[in-house]
């Protein structure tokens, strides 16, 4: 009877102290009630506007070497052979020519023989302001001078033989040139005399 007294008192102890513990419990906070944040967007952002890149600059063309030459001119009816336009160093003609623009110099003929020993190896450009032309190497067999020598190909086709040699005289002398010229030099295109009498600034028309 004893025992089972204890026991039961044991009981009511703990239920006592299990009642306790949750009364001294705080209570857990409530979730915070504010408002719902949205998702973030799906849709994309708005372009930005694109800048176009600038062009790099234009490379600035080195000038060539500026010279003194003597020059004197050749045609059809000087050439070797007489009256043909054969040169010994062909690089853009295979005969003498061209329109004196920088893509297509007039040919020039250089002291040496038969293509030894050139001035100036075929290939050369120069630029020629007194007859606002540029030039190229192609040829040799002009004659030696004090100064380096360019003989000019006039072509003289279409015009009487004495005009051409006027001409020819005309554009003789010793001149400024421009060794290995850049492109855009002021040009009067075509050949010094064709058919349209001896086409060199303030020449005869």
């Amino acid at each position: 009877m004893v025992r089972a007294a204890c026991a039961l008192v044991a009981v009511l102890v703990a239920v006592l102290l299990s009642a306790c513990g949750s009364a001294g419990r705080a209570p857990e906070a409530p979730a915070p009630s504010g408002p719902a944040v949205p998702p973030p967007s799906s849709a994309p952002a708005a372009a930005r506007p694109s800048v176009p890149t600038p062009p790099p600059p234009r490379p600035v063309a080195t000038p060539g070497k500026k010279v003194t030459i003597q020059l004197t001119g050749y045609s059809y009816a000087d050439n070797t052979p007489p009256g043909s336009s054969e040169v010994c160093c062909a690089v853009l003609h295979q005969v003498a020519g061209g329109q004196g623009t920088f893509e297509d110099p007039i040919t020039v003929a250089v002291p040496g023989s038969g293509g030894q020993g050139m001035l100036y190896p075929s290939g050369t450009k120069f630029y020629l302001p007194t007859v606002l032309r540029y030039v190229i190497v192609e040829d040799s067999g002009a004659s030696s001078y004090a100064l380096p020598h360019l003989d000019m190909w006039v072509d003289g086709r279409g015009d009487g033989a004495s005009d051409v040699e006027n001409c020819m005289d005309e554009i003789t002398g010793q001149v400024p040139a421009e060794l290995g010229p850049p492109p855009g030099r002021p040009v009067l295109a075509g050949p010094i005399s064709s058919g349209a009498g001896c086409r060199i600034p303030h020449g005869r028309g």
